[in-house]
């Protein structure tokens, strides 16, 4: 049986990446994931398409506990360097709206083509196979681990049904977002077992789901571009760092990537505040001279969606000219149309999630994603408690997170 210098268990991108470089510094690794094939969710990022990273990568954009910790990694891993990723793959890309960097072909080619030089640099692939019964080394010397089958000062599994024994482990399993390709949490809870703090996942980048009954039902299929603010108590929490983006009223609530964005930092009972006209204020509106002789209502239908602008509008006021509406009532409607609140029922969760906030605390990590309870036992990716915002900032945190990974089983077996 072979026994690999590391073992990394998740071939999405922080995987794939890890297993590269370890494998590139001339370490002999195994990649095991229960999918058949490698980055099944990273083919879907973007549409398809790959919004791989973001000319913006700074803290801010990560929902952590320990974000100083998100930074430390972040500074290691520019943009630039997720950019050359894309160059060696040989993979066209182009610079969208807020500084997102998608790719010209399809995202699963960059899953494919990463997976080809794990391939060249001599990585043994055990896909389709789940990974179970994880031992560390001397693991008899603690109770979470259950029964050691050796002593061996190794770390030991099965995949599927075949052995794997490994001088490190790298757990780069991501989060139970979106399980439809085979994402889950099996393997951080087995950590939280052997001593880690995980923090509970939620689903974040995620459509809200409003009271049944809520003022603005029956809109669905308007989109249009909004503010949102985040309110716990009444108190500003967070605003979009991006400002302005686009909202698309669904069936069930609101999606469109300032609610996705919203949601990562929106906990149950917070309330929403909504700007559908965040570039041009209502009260200058109804003050022109030159809509004086025009209905409040046909004043906001000529900048808003006709149907929302009733919804938003009160009967009495809307039907009365903008001259007869005294000053209150004009900051009624101001305020309808800028600052208008709602608490969601919640969210579509995991299941429509595009990625999960939570898992491995850094409280449990050294600087080098290395266990502070396990000794050569390392996590990267998704995995760890680290959520971007909506726009490349998920992926570029699996590079960097992986490649420093990598760079840590380098260091730590180079004798």
């Amino acid at each position: 049986m072979i026994c690999y210098d590391a073992a990394i268990i998740g071939a999405g991108p922080a995987g794939l990446l890890c297993a590269r470089n370890a494998a590139r510094a001339h370490l002999r690794v195994a990649l095991i994931d229960s999918h058949e094939d490698p980055g099944a969710k990273l083919s879907l990022a973007g549409g398809g398409r790959g919004n791989i990273t973001n000319r913006i990568i700074a803290e801010n954009r990560y929902v952590s506990e320990h974000p100083e910790r998100v930074r430390a990694v972040l500074r290691l891993f520019p943009c630039e360097k997720a950019l050359d990723i894309m160059r060696e793959l040989s993979l066209p890309f182009e610079e969208r709206d807020f500084g997102q960097i998608f790719g010209l072909r399809p995202a699963c080619l960059v899953a494919e083509r990463l997976a080809m030089q794990c391939d060249d640099a001599g990585v043994d692939f055990y896909l389709g196979r789940t990974a179970r019964e994880i031992a560390p080394p001397s693991s008899s010397q603690n109770p979470a681990f259950g029964r050691s089958r050796e002593k061996s000062g190794l770390f030991s599994l099965m995949a599927g049904n075949e052995p794997v024994t490994a001088r490190r482990l790298v757990v780069a399993t991501g989060s139970p977002a979106f399980p439809a390709v085979g994402a889950g949490a099996a393997v951080a809870k087995s950590a939280e077992r052997w001593g880690h703090r995980l923090i509970p996942f939620r689903a974040v980048l995620t459509p809200f789901v409003m009271p049944q009954h809520w003022p603005l039902a029956g809109l669905e299929g308007i989109s249009l571009n909004v503010r949102i603010t985040i309110l716990r108590d009444g108190q500003e929490l967070w605003t979009d760092p991006e400002g302005i983006r686009p909202m698309l009223f669904t069936h069930r609530g609101i999606s469109g990537p300032a609610a996705l964005v919203a949601s990562c930092r929106w906990r149950e009972g917070d309330e929403l505040r909504i700007d559908f006209l965040p570039e041009l204020p209502v009260m200058e509106l109804l003050d022109a001279r030159e809509y004086g002789k025009m209905l409040a209502r046909n004043i906001l239908a000529r900048h808003l969606p006709a149907r929302l602008a009733d919804a938003l509008c009160p009967e009495e006021t809307g039907r009365r000219k903008a001259a007869e509406l005294s000053r209150k009532d004009k900051l009624r409607l101001a305020d309808a149309v800028h600052g208008f609140r709602i608490v969601p029922a919640g969210t579509e969760g995991l299941k429509k999630a595009e990625a999960a906030a939570g898992g491995i605390s850094f409280s449990s990590l050294s600087r080098r994603m290395e266990s502070l309870v396990v000794p050569g036992l390392f996590f990267c990716g998704e995995v760890v408690d680290v959520a971007g915002l909506l726009g490349g900032y998920n992926i570029h945190w699996a590079f960097a997170s992986g490649a420093l990974v990598a760079e840590a089983l380098k260091e730590s077996l180079k004798d």
